[in-house]
Parts: structure tokens; C-alpha cells; sequence
């Protein structure tokens, strides 16, 4: 079994490259390998489900993929934009460097661990400044669900 898999990943992995090209990731690319890497993964579970042997399923198989790149991609912009947001905003002018420092690392080593919800109310509040009621109208949710945030931020804060 393990033989197959490495044939066939050998056997289309002139396709995994055409689709990092075609997504604008090249070999200077930092995360080029995990791109890679994740490339092969997806290609290993589709693989499963479609019947190789035919050109229609080779092409399904690359829109796949280039979707599950740019998704990749589009997670990443915005968690880096996002970050970069939180990371320059003012919290309090009075904050020494060293606090400040280690707030912007500890924000960064922890905003890929929270949930969605949790990622909206703080960029809500520290970067955009938005009251409760304002949060709950840019994102048509209910006030308990903001505040359901709200806790598991505070969870999240005094845990560590």
C-alpha cells in the first residue's frame, strides 16, 4: 500500500508543481514546502474518491487542488494582516517595551489557537474599537453570542 501512494505521488507530482505555479508559489517562497506537503495530503485523500484513469477526473483533481492552495493562501493573508493590525495597535501609550513585547508574542503564538468567534471580538475590539452592540451588528449575531466570546477570551487569559 505504502509502495502505491509513493508511486503515484511520484507519478503526479509534475501536477503538485504546476499548481504551486499557477498559485504564484515559488521555490523562494518560505512556505513553499509546506505548500507542498499540504498539496500531497489533499492529492492522498482525493485520491481515494476519483478514478484517475480518465482526463476528467486529472482536470477535477487540479481545480481541487489550486482550490485547497488558495484557500491555504487566503487563511494565511488574513491571519497576517490581522496580526499585523494587533501588533500596532496602541494599547496603552505608558506600556514598557519589554510588556509590549511580550504581549505582541504571546497575541501571536495564540491567535492561531482561537476559535473564530474569539478572533472577531478581539480584533473587534483592540484594532477596530466597536462597542458591543456594534460587533453584534457587523456580524449579525446575538448579544450572548458576543459575550459567549468575550468569556472564552477571559478563559483563555486567566488559564495562561
Amino acid at each position: 500500500m505504502r509502495d502505491e501512494q509513493t508511486e503515484l505521488l511520484e507519478k503526479y507530482e509534475p501536477l503538485f508543481y504546476r499548481v504551486l505555479v499557477d498559485c504564484r508559489i515559488f521555490r523562494k517562497n518560505p512556505d513553499y514546502e509546506d505548500y507542498l506537503q499540504t498539496i500531497r495530503l489533499a492529492f492522498i485523500e482525493k485520491n481515494q474518491s476519483l478514478d484517475l484513469a480518465s482526463d476528467e477526473q486529472v482536470t477535477l483533481l487540479y481545480r481541487y487542488l489550486c482550490w485547497r492552495v488558495r484557500d491555504l493562501q487566503r487563511r494565511q493573508q488574513r491571519r497576517e494582516a490581522l496580526l499585523e493590525k494587533l501588533t500596532r495597535y496602541e494599547v496603552d501609550q505608558e506600556i514598557a517595551l519589554e510588556s509590549r513585547i511580550e504581549w505582541e508574542d504571546y497575541l501571536e503564538r495564540l491567535w492561531p489557537k482561537l476559535t473564530i468567534g474569539e478572533q472577531r471580538y478581539l480584533f473587534s475590539r483592540l484594532c477596530l474599537g466597536l462597542s458591543m452592540s456594534q460587533i453584534m451588528a457587523a456580524y449579525q449575531v446575538s448579544r450572548s453570542t458576543v459575550l459567549k466570546w468575550k468569556r472564552q477570551l477571559a478563559k483563555r487569559f486567566t488559564k495562561t
